[in-house]
């Protein structure tokens, strides 16, 4: 047990040297990328270059690089291959190991349910570019999945990605015995499911209000065999420690609030505020420090999920307006033309116009 903390904590250390983790992930997230990438006939390294992420990446799992552009890796990996499912493919690949010192402390965890719980506080530490949050509703549990980056668009391949890896630990926590509800996506049903299935192995359903895991409530107080309590509570001393060294920054606190609250229509300055734990005033200068306000950030996210949202034609516009926390879809189309300089079906169709006639997009 010593020696085993003795690693986690010289790990935690050395993280927290490098940079805040907030807005990056560990290299560790395109573990396997050079063999998928070949198996399709992409050039690794050439996509390597593109992302303008070092080789590096594919040989040492502990760099922290930025979670946007693994995010854009991914979507153009899937886009020049002609392989919808390409995130999945990596996801295939992974390993508990794949988490790194997080590994070590979330197979101490008692439940499947206290699993979820460390995922949703700690994964920043292995990629801040990812998003959990629990919801439980009497019987049934959503995990939902959320990616966390500053560019806009639909980011089908990390959302996907990362819903495969946590099902697979799941399942390698629970000895193959977790069996979830369906997957729901927000995206569009792919042209081939055969990826889909043999991945995630269940009911899956598209164009649906979130991305998330559904299970049975009940199948989250399964016990993870030969957890260690005491193991348990000195690891996650250590990870508190690590958590509390970062910049916790407010702006994106507040964006991941207003991403949960959007399709409530029940968002407010007060109301974020309630769930951030401060006061308004509070929450309003800290903002402030940072050029923002509620405001702002509630149009951004709305301008993002808007993007992702319109991508999928089989939604309808009302259904986008509900999403996005508006109350009719006329009220969504000025705010949309006051955004974007153009109505929501023009910007629809454009996209799709560009996406079937784009080569490789450059990334600068």
């Amino acid at each position: 047990m010593s020696s085993v903390l003795y690693f986690l904590g010289h790990k935690l250390e050395h993280l927290g040297q490098e940079t805040s983790v907030h807005t990056l992930t560990r290299s560790a997230s395109l573990t396997d990328y050079e063999h998928v990438a070949h198996s399709v006939g992409l050039d690794p390294f050439a996509m390597l270059r593109m992302a303008k992420l070092p080789p590096k990446v594919l040989i040492d799992p502990n760099l922290m690089i930025s979670a946007d552009s693994v995010g854009w890796l991914l979507e153009e990996s899937a886009r020049l291959s002609g392989k919808e499912a390409f995130g999945l493919l990596l996801a295939e690949t992974r390993s508990l190991g794949n988490l790194g010192m997080l590994a070590l402390a979330i197979r101490e965890e008692p439940t499947l349910r206290a699993a979820v719980q460390f995922f949703a506080r700690y994964m920043r530490l292995h990629n801040a570019g990812v998003q959990l949050r629990l919801d439980d509703a009497g019987d049934v549990a959503l995990l939902h999945i959320g990616v966390n980056t500053q560019g806009h668009g639909v980011w089908r391949q990390a959302v996907e990605m990362t819903t495969g890896i946590v099902l697979r630990t799941l399942r390698v926590l629970a000895h193959d015995a977790f069996r979830p509800a369906k997957i729901s996506f927000t995206h569009e049903r792919p042209a081939s499911l055969d990826v889909h299935r043999r991945v995630l192995g269940t009911a899956i359903e598209f164009s649906q209000e979130c991305n998330a895991i559904v299970c049975r409530s009940r199948d989250l107080d399964r016990p993870i065999p030969a957890a260690d309590p005491a193991l348990n509570r000195e690891m996650k001393r250590l990870l508190d420690m690590q958590l509390a060294s970062l910049r916790d920054e407010p702006v994106q606190r507040t964006r991941q609030i207003v991403r949960m609250l959007l399709p409530s229509g029940l968002f407010s300055v007060d109301r974020v505020a309630q769930h951030l734990g401060m006061h308004r005033r509070t929450l309003n200068r800290h903002l402030a420090a940072e050029g923002e306000s509620v405001t702002t950030i509630i149009n951004a996210v709305r301008a993002e999920l808007a993007e992702e949202y319109l991508a999928n034609r089989e939604r309808k516009l009302y259904e986008v307006a509900e999403l996005l926390g508006f109350s009719s879809a006329c009220e969504l189309s000025r705010w949309f033309r006051g955004q974007f300089g153009k109505t929501p079906s023009d910007w629809a169709a454009h996209y799709r116009e560009s996406k079937a006639t784009a080569g490789p997009i450059s990334r600068k």
